[in-house]
């Protein structure tokens, strides 16, 4: 199974956690990780190697000139770095012999095994992916019906049928040509050039928080996760202090699998967040019994009446 992968050193914890989580669950596949990085080290690049070979993969590193890139690099804003636009050149990249791949982004998480995704027959599709029912439409770039803009951090990519059509090609000139309409970089590229043109899969490969049930219990959120198999952290991200996607609890369980330490838990910790931090914490707590619930559903109305 070949699996791409593409980050910079702030999302080195997640990439040990992500493939700790793809070798948990998927113990009796090899599998090939085609990786770009940036910013990584050298004695980083070896750590990583022997960390694969470990668990009895394969990983094989490209290098990216990001002066292909540098004409679009002004659509790059908040904690996106130019890293995002690598997965477009993956089908480029990889051996002409491939014919399928599974691209991930670094804050997701395998939960389940993956031959369902990595065995769908796309057909004359070159991609299959998952709706974004988080952005729905995007006018800018001409999708204004919902169901037709997916989310671009898993992906399933039919190569033949991709490197066909040139689709790489196309997204960097689309991205060129149009830095006033991109809002969500690598994203709005790939759905403006497979506008209709590519296939939809199941949400249970790319669960993303906006599909995620709120306000339940642990108990109940374990259970809608049992038939998942890729669990995708966009929003609350689990590094950051006041996530509040309760699947958190998934990605410290394969970060402490990995063997990785980071320094810190989060990466924004400040003391002026713990309130907050305590009141999401609280919150959960009284999702999780029903007596407190309950209750705190009658203080609620009580609130809102005064």
């Amino acid at each position: 199974m070949h699996i791409a992968l593409a980050f910079d050193i702030n999302y080195l914890a997640p990439f040990y956690t992500l493939a700790a989580s793809i070798y948990k669950n998927n113990p009796d596949i090899h599998i090939v990780i085609h990786c770009i990085t940036r910013d990584i080290n050298e004695t980083e690049i070896e750590r990583i190697k022997s960390f694969v070979l470990r668990n009895r993969g394969e990983i094989i590193f490209y290098r990216m000139d990001d002066i292909l890139i540098r004409n679009f690099i002004g659509t790059i804003q908040g904690n996106w770095t130019i890293a995002v636009y690598y997965k477009i050149f993956f089908p480029l990249l990889v051996p002409q012999s491939l014919e399928k791949l599974i691209y991930l982004d670094t804050d997701t998480l395998v939960i389940n095994k993956l031959d369902d995704l990595y065995n769908a027959n796309l057909g004359k599709y070159p991609l299959g992916a998952v709706y974004d029912n988080y952005v729905r439409t995007q006018p800018e770039i001409g999708i204004i019906e919902e169901n037709n803009y997916f989310n671009s951090g898993v992906l399933l990519i039919n190569l033949t049928v991709w490197r066909e059509q040139k689709i790489t090609e196309k997204t960097i000139d689309f991205l060129n040509k149009n830095l006033e309409k991109i809002i969500y970089v690598d994203q709005d590229g790939l759905n403006a050039v497979l506008k209709y043109n590519w296939m939809h899969i199941d949400k249970k490969f790319n669960l993303i928080y906006s599909y995620i049930p709120k306000e339940v219990s642990l108990k109940t959120l374990k259970e809608y996760l049992e038939d998942k198999v890729i669990l995708h952290f966009t929003l609350q991200r689990p590094w950051n202090m006041l996530c509040k996607n309760r699947c958190r609890y998934l990605y410290y369980h394969y970060l402490n699998l990995s063997g990785i330490k980071p320094q810190n838990r989060y990466t924004d910790f400040e003391y002026r967040k713990i309130p907050e931090w305590l009141k999401i914490r609280l919150l959960e707590f009284i999702n999780d019994y029903q007596i407190f619930k309950t209750v705190w559903r009658k203080i609620k109305k009580i609130l809102i009446l005064e």
